[in-house]
């Protein structure tokens, strides 16, 4: 039954209020307005139960939450509600459709652009309006020991920090995975990721030159040593703002593009200095500012005991199968009831090759067809990813059916709610090399339609560019759906590209005929496996969301009682300012803990009701899964040796065909081919919007990307 439209309508206009009433806040934060009647605000609150600390958990860190608790809720109910209205395409298309395409930004929608403009236009009017405060209340700069082009460097600098604090309040709400906040306007963790990149660069540049540009004062009046090594009983410490300023610049440093692509463990490890980062970040900035970032790390906390606790549960593979083209399919097993979308992911750890590195690779399974397995391709790009190929294929080699000793942990999977592959009339699928994998989840979606039609696209056309024949194996799970097409799929339409060979076969049975044997290895038939632990689910996230912060303002109203009288000023000059930052700690130990018990309860229960599965099933599944009989070939299918296809001129050809309808082009590849397609997309709507009759059909540009 599908939910009351009347709730989520509500439930939306909850969230635009509440998310609204937080970007006010900010707003009007620098302001002479804000500063008068927050001082009034604090008084009167420290009359009260909450005191200044409440007031300002309550101010700054609820609306966030809050959001994502509606928002949480919202996902629930539109899951069983099915799919987006197609009446909205046509709007989200001119939002979403590429606007800017260059290699140093990348590929930018008009949406995401504006969002980048106000951003950017709110950090210059923070600065302008802090500064332009200050420097009318400019103190005697004689009893500070400053001149005054010394006090104006070191408000400038301060207020530099600020704007950090900003960046810091969103950094880590983009790479929120199973609590992922950017899902509720559609936006997924492998698309979010880059926005994470941009406000750390932002962030890191701020820090610097808050740094650099405090410490200068400091070295013309020769306090440099003596300054950057004192802990102040009140106010900031610096050496706790150096200490997180310097781990800052490691976690960037570490996380730039060519360190990352070839020392990823060294990039995974820095990563994990955020801890520190926060910890000092909080002692130099003090609670006042903490409670300002406090609820984008209470959420990323929140994501990370959820993901721990999904896997600690380590499953085994039920099956392996050894491509030609250098690449690893593993099955594993799930539990029935656990759904997932289209190009949905999942991480995964094997403690056989490293007990730290946790590598996302997207599903090629529809769980519509397999609802107690599901499959990723893994190809050989890394050393961690060549060690798994090795160990695999030594088993198959040795003729070893003994998977269990390959352990495998699992978080996710992470997709979106409903994928909107439904809304279209046509897809046009245009994948490079292993670009392919997360539209083979789509093609396996879309066969196991079961007769219904109206709710999936009928024409698919697959545009798949690979350097070598070999590596057309990578279609080799869904050989049959491409060579024994029926109904089923709807009408699919195949072209191959293949750059670096020449070949001669034109038919598609006879180019996976004449490819190499795959490999198989499963799972001994007389051992059991344990099902993966599913992710907890959205009604759930959203519980132990308002939960923790139930908890953290419980927490901190009650320590502050205890440990700082309220009211009495003069009792509040004996506690130096780290006992403050302290009670917020623990306070934030205290609701994540609370929250981890209760998951773990709910875990408990659920694992009462769920039994170790024989293998038996999944074996003689796993056996049969590639002796299916290629028969039949389609001529429409189309091969290309030697040459690089021109998406240009392919989707302007198919323009021309597909009568008018929604088309959704989806890529995954290089930046090129993204270019070239995101290109196409971008000219044929300025064509439509400029009135051009002949423009029939809507094309929306998706780039599905998961290099992390």
């Amino acid at each position: 039954m599908a939910p009351n439209s009347t709730i989520l309508s509500s439930l939306k206009l909850a969230m635009i209020l509440v998310l609204a009433a937080w970007i006010c806040m900010w707003i009007l934060r620098p302001t002479q307005l804000w500063k008068k009647s927050w001082h009034v605000a604090e008084d009167r609150a420290n009359a009260t139960i909450l005191g200044d600390y409440g007031l300002n958990v309550v101010v700054f860190c609820f609306p966030v939450l809050a959001v994502a608790t509606l928002g949480y809720t919202y996902l629930h109910l539109c899951v069983s509600k099915g799919r987006l209205s197609r009446q909205r395409i046509s709007l989200m298309t001119n939002f979403s459709s590429p606007l800017i395409i260059s290699r140093p930004v990348g590929i930018l929608s008009g949406l995401e652009l504006l969002f980048a403009a106000v951003f950017v236009l709110f950090l210059v009017w923070t600065y302008y309006s802090n500064v332009s405060g200050d420097f009318k209340k400019m103190p005697p700069y004689k009893p500070l020991q400053l001149n005054r082009w010394q006090l104006k460097m070191m408000r400038m600098g301060v207020r530099i920090g600020s704007l950090s604090e900003a960046c810091l309040a969103l950094l880590l709400l983009p790479i929120l995975r199973g609590m992922a906040v950017f899902r509720i306007v559609g936006i997924q963790f492998e698309a979010s990721v880059r926005y994470h990149m941009w406000i750390g660069n932002a962030m890191i540049l701020l820090s610097v030159l808050h740094g650099i540009t405090i410490m200068s004062v400091w070295a013309v009046k020769r306090s440099f040593l003596e300054e950057i090594t004192k802990w102040q009983r009140t106010g900031r410490v610096y050496i706790a703002g150096a200490i997180a300023l310097v781990t800052g610049v490691i976690i960037w440093l570490t996380s730039l593009p060519p360190v990352r692509r070839k020392q990823f463990k060294l990039f995974y490890l820095a990563h994990h200095l955020y801890m520190v980062f926060i910890l000092f970040f909080l002692l130099h900035a003090g609670a006042g500012h903490f409670y300002l970032v406090i609820a984008g790390v209470l959420l990323f906390a929140l994501d990370k005991i959820l993901r721990v606790m999904q896997s600690r549960r380590e499953t085994c593979l039920i099956s392996a199968c050894v491509l030609p083209c250098k690449a690893v399919e593993l099955t594993l097993p799930k539990h029935p009831s656990m759904k997932y979308t289209p190009t949905s992911s999942i991480f995964i750890k094997i403690p056989a090759i490293s007990k730290f590195q946790w590598h996302p690779f997207s599903i090629i399974s529809s769980s519509n067809m397999d609802d107690d397995r599901f499959s990723v391709l893994v190809k050989c790009q890394g050393q961690w990813t060549n060690a798994l190929f090795d160990m695999v294929n030594s088993m198959a080699d040795a003729g070893s059916g003994n998977m269990n000793s390959l352990c495998v942990a699992v978080e996710g999977p992470y997709g979106p709610a409903t994928f909107p592959h439904q809304r279209y009339d046509s897809l046009v699928l245009v994948a490079g090399g292993s670009g392919i994998t997360p539209f083979l989840s789509i093609l396996q979606d879309a066969a196991s339609r079961n007769g219904n039609i109206s709710k999936y696209p009928t024409k698919i056309q697959l545009i798949y560019v690979v350097k070598r024949l070999q590596d057309l194996s990578m279609l080799t799970p869904i050989s049959p759906l491409l060579i024994n097409q029926s109904g089923e799929l709807g009408h699919l339409k195949l072209k191959i590209f293949v750059t670096q060979e020449e070949g001669t076969t034109t038919i598609v049975r006879e180019m996976f005929n004449d490819l190499p044997q795959v490999k198989t290895i499963v799972m001994d038939r007389n051992s059991s496996v344990n099902i993966m632990a599913r992710p907890e689910g959205l009604l759930w996230k959203a519980t132990i969301t308002m939960l923790s912060f139930l908890t953290f303002l419980a927490s901190l109203v009650c320590l502050s009682h205890i440990f700082i009288h309220q009211g009495k000023k003069s009792s509040e000059s004996k506690y130096p300012s780290w006992v403050n930052d302290l009670l917020v700690l623990c306070s934030f130990v205290i609701a994540t803990s609370s929250c981890s018990v209760a998951t773990v309860l709910l875990r408990w229960r659920k694992s009462a009701n769920n039994v170790q599965l024989l293998s038996r099933k999944y074996t003689e599944s796993a056996e049969m899964h590639y002796s299916r009989q290629l028969k039949g070939a389609l001529e429409e299918h189309e091969i290309n040796f030697g040459r690089r296809p021109n998406l240009i001129d392919i989707l302007s050809e198919l323009s021309a065909e597909i009568e008018e309808s929604k088309v959704g082009v989806f890529v995954c590849g290089p930046y090129s081919m993204r270019e070239s397609v995101a290109t196409f997309c971008r000219a044929y709507l300025q064509k439509s919007n400029g009135g051009d009759s002949k423009q029939k059909c809507h094309f929306n540009y998706h780039s599905v990307n998961f290099s992390l």
